[in-house]
């Protein structure tokens, strides 16, 4: 009796794999963290361009008005310390911009004055003054915290007052535009008479031209940055090695060739 040869069993098509490294791991996960970095600075340069475009007709960012009160004879913010100092100084008035405060009194009738002025001739003249200097703003809400000062009545009126770098006085609005210099300043509210009870409202802006420079830098590193983190993620993913898994053969059979 003769024995038919075994006949051979096609194998079936061998699965196939993609390879995956440590490596591989470290790039996704490099690339997604460039993907968030780069979606977050387009989102912060959107909102500095949006904030850019809030300027009014003069082309400054303003807050206000809001109400500031005091029985005493002055309203004082002290300590605006402004260091620009060096080689940065050739350049800060390009960065920060001017300065624009206006008040208004709540009384039509009742001059106002206010005032930018070195903190120490400031202190100098308020020196046993009766007045109210600002402690904390709060801005939702609108809240200004006030520390006391007991005291009289200035010995001059403030717009006698040679020191100021920047003042204005009157009825009605009024305006004090401050071209931002190196120094320590405060800034006086008071009645142009010196009287006691200042009542008025306050508005302050500040033209920023630094907001919008930064603003498309911002949006173009962004966009960088979530472009590499794109190509890094799919280049890895789309280049990895496609392995196939040997075939196991059943006993007795035979693997075609």
């Amino acid at each position: 009796m003769t024995t038919a040869p075994a006949t051979p069993v096609p194998n079936p098509p061998a699965p196939a794999r993609r390879s995956w490294s440590a490596w591989r791991t470290v790039l996704v996960i490099l690339g997604s963290l460039l993907i968030l970095l780069g979606g977050g600075l387009l989102v912060g340069g959107g909102i500095g361009l949006w904030a850019h475009s809030q300027r009014d007709a003069d082309g400054y960012h303003t807050a206000g008005p809001e109400r500031i009160t005091t029985d005493t004879y002055a309203l004082t913010a002290p300590s605006l310390d402004v260091n620009i100092a060096g080689p940065d100084s050739l350049y800060a008035n390009d960065l920060l911009g001017d300065v624009r405060i206006r008040i208004e009194s709540t009384n039509a009738e009742t001059p106002l004055f206010i005032g930018i002025g070195p903190s120490g001739e400031v202190a100098k003249y308020l020196d046993g003054v009766g007045h109210s200097e600002v402690s904390d703003i709060d801005v939702d809400p609108f809240k200004v915290s006030y520390v006391p000062h007991q005291g009289g009545a200035p010995a001059a009126d403030p717009s006698a007052q040679t020191f100021w770098v920047a003042s204005d006085s009157g009825t009605g609005p009024r305006t004090l535009d401050w071209d931002v210099a190196d120094g320590n300043w405060s800034v006086v509210v008071m009645n142009a008479d010196g009287s006691p009870g200042v009542d008025a409202d306050v508005s302050v802006g500040g033209t920023l031209p630094i907001v919008l420079p930064i603003a498309i830098a911002t949006l173009v590193v962004g966009g960088i940055l979530l472009i590499l983190g794109i190509v890094l993620v799919a280049v890895t993913v789309a280049t990895r090695r496609t392995v196939r898994t040997p075939v196991q053969t059943a006993p007795g059979q035979v693997p075609a060739p």
